[in-house]
């Protein structure tokens, strides 16, 4: 009876440690006037799978991709990312488990630091915002998603 309690009492402490992982972070971008950094937003996209019929024009949707990919990355950064998840168990049996994150923000005044090829197939795109322009975008509530 003791090992049994002992097991339970073992797998509660492991759910609630678990449990505690999972909690939202509340990071936000260290916004004092005193900064003069800026936030980053990397971006990549495969050239191979891009549409186009040439090598040429699957490399420039690879560029777009990336591009649009680190301005993804900057919007979660000023405006956090809206998680939603579903899981169903029946019989103790896990029957489904979805997960959906969305963003929607508004970015302004982004640096192209770099843009190039870091492998044979992938494209990088580096982007910045300074402290200052993330803190007027930060202000203003972000649009709700679509």
């Amino acid at each position: 009876m003791k090992i049994k309690a002992l097991a339970i009492f073992a797998s509660f402490t492991l759910a609630g440690s678990l449990l505690a992982g999972c909690a939202p972070a509340m990071e936000t971008p260290n916004l004092s006037s005193a900064s003069t950094s800026a936030i980053r937003g990397v971006g990549y996209a495969a050239i191979s799978i891009q549409p186009g019929k040439t090598r040429v024009q699957k490399q420039l949707m690879a560029i777009r991709a990336s591009r649009l990919a680190a301005m993804r990355e900057l919007a979660e950064k000023v405006y956090g990312l809206d998680v939603n998840s579903y899981s169903s168990v029946s019989e103790t049996v896990m029957q489904a488990d979805t997960l959906r994150g969305s963003v929607s923000g508004l970015v302004r005044n982004a640096r192209t630091v770099s843009i190039g090829p870091i492998k044979t197939d992938i494209y990088e795109t580096i982007l910045e915002i300074d402290a200052s322009d993330v803190a007027s975008m930060s202000a203003n509530r972000a649009p709700t998603p679509r």
